[in-house]
């Protein structure tokens, strides 16, 4: 059981006759009386510096945890954003792929379609000379009829 400092203070003994001298028995509890009022002071506060304490680390904690958890969100988002952009450059380069490709075909179609071109002109051409050459000739020998060789 712990001793108040009024139990202390109202503290009494009985007398004998080779007893303690009572002023000093009551001068000494005096002063035990105030240093356990002074002690359950010092105990009370710091109790209550223990509470303070105890809620700020609470505090501190709960505060730890928003940001642990806004750390793995922030974390979650960077990731979410990294495969976004990982998915886009991916589908960008496809695409491009796609689109040279069908270039490219289209060129060499383009090219095919030319070399055709190119080729039909030349028979063309062959054939317009050899009945050009075959129309001179037929005049030159209608000439040559007509005019007689000279």
């Amino acid at each position: 059981m712990a001793l108040t400092p009024i139990e202390i203070q109202e503290k009494t003994f009985s007398s004998s006759l080779f007893g303690y001298n009572k002023d000093e028995v009551e001068a000494f509890l005096e002063e035990v009386a105030e240093t356990v009022k002074e002690l359950q002071r010092e105990n009370n506060a710091l109790k209550d510096e223990i509470s303070r304490l105890k809620r700020e680390v609470e505090d501190l904690r709960a505060e730890e945890r928003l940001i642990k958890e806004a750390i793995i969100k922030a974390q979650d988002l960077a990731e979410q954003l990294k495969s976004q952009a990982e998915e886009e450059a991916r589908l960008i380069v496809e695409k491009a792929r796609r689109e040279s490709e069908e270039i490219l075909a289209q060129a060499e179609e383009e090219r095919d379609k030319i070399r055709q071109e190119i080729e039909s002109l030349k028979q063309e051409r062959e054939r317009l000379l050899l009945e050009l050459r075959t129309a001179l000739k037929v005049w030159e020998e209608f000439l040559d009829q007509a005019f007689g060789k000279g």
